[in-house]
């Protein structure tokens, strides 16, 4: 099991689609698989995603995307937002960066190794 995003076909306002473009769009650009779950399509995957996520991020509204690698929980938008503005995408996804990466060099420098 790899990357798998919780996602959603009818959205409440634009910004909602536009978070999940851009995880998605992430995802494609880098070639990194991932399996897309609609939870409109599926909705018995809402429990299954609540279940799989840490109890301190159930709070308040719980929307899409959420995003996990295997059985370790991501992040939302939100998340991946923060991740990418502090040059660390892949990180969010908990995969290595490419070599030589701009995200690698930060790693390396911050912790002696990607």
């Amino acid at each position: 099991m790899g990357i798998v995003v919780y996602t959603t076909s009818v959205f409440l306002d634009k910004s909602m689609r536009d978070h999940q473009d851009k995880v998605l769009q992430f995802l494609e650009v880098n070639n990194i698989e991932a399996e897309i779950i609609d939870l409109t399509m599926h909705t018995s995957a809402r429990d299954v995603m609540l279940e799989r996520m840490p109890e301190d991020k159930k709070n308040g509204k719980v929307l899409p995307p959420q995003v996990f690698n295997g059985d370790v929980y991501c992040g939302s938008y939100e998340d991946f937002f923060l991740a990418s503005e502090e040059g660390l995408p892949f990180s969010f996804f908990r995969i290595p960066p490419p070599p030589n990466s701009y995200e690698e060099k930060l790693l390396i420098k911050k912790n002696g190794c990607p």
